[in-house]
């Protein structure tokens, strides 16, 4: 959504008036310039009663809203781990050397003597 808020002088301070539409319920706000671009970026600053009231909406939802009880398998439920599905592959081994590549290491270790 965008909208125009008003700039005021209020002191040695500018402010903001918001619309309506954009007012919000904290005391405090973290704020943020863009250096290459001026835009500036309001964020609602976390207090503790924000918090309890976001952990009490979680609760609320977690207990209004339960899980089937076949979300997990019976495995997980016994707490099993799950079977490493890279248990049958073979492990990788080193390439072998080719003729080639052993003659100019034979050579290489000829001129260094």
């Amino acid at each position: 959504m965008l909208a125009t808020a008003k700039v005021f002088t209020n002191g040695n301070s500018q402010a903001i008036r918001l619309p309506k539409a954009f007012r919000v319920d904290v005391d405090e706000m973290w704020i943020a310039r863009n250096e290459v671009t001026g835009e500036i970026t309001l964020k609602p600053k976390d207090t503790e009663t924000l918090r309890k009231r976001r952990l009490e909406a979680l609760m609320s939802a977690i207990t209004d809203n339960p899980l089937p009880n076949d979300f997990l398998s019976d495995a997980s439920r016994q707490n099993n781990p799950p079977k490493n599905p890279f248990a049958d592959w073979d492990t990788p081994t080193a390439p072998k050397a080719t003729a080639k590549a052993s003659v100019k290491r034979a050579a290489k270790t000829k001129v260094r003597k």
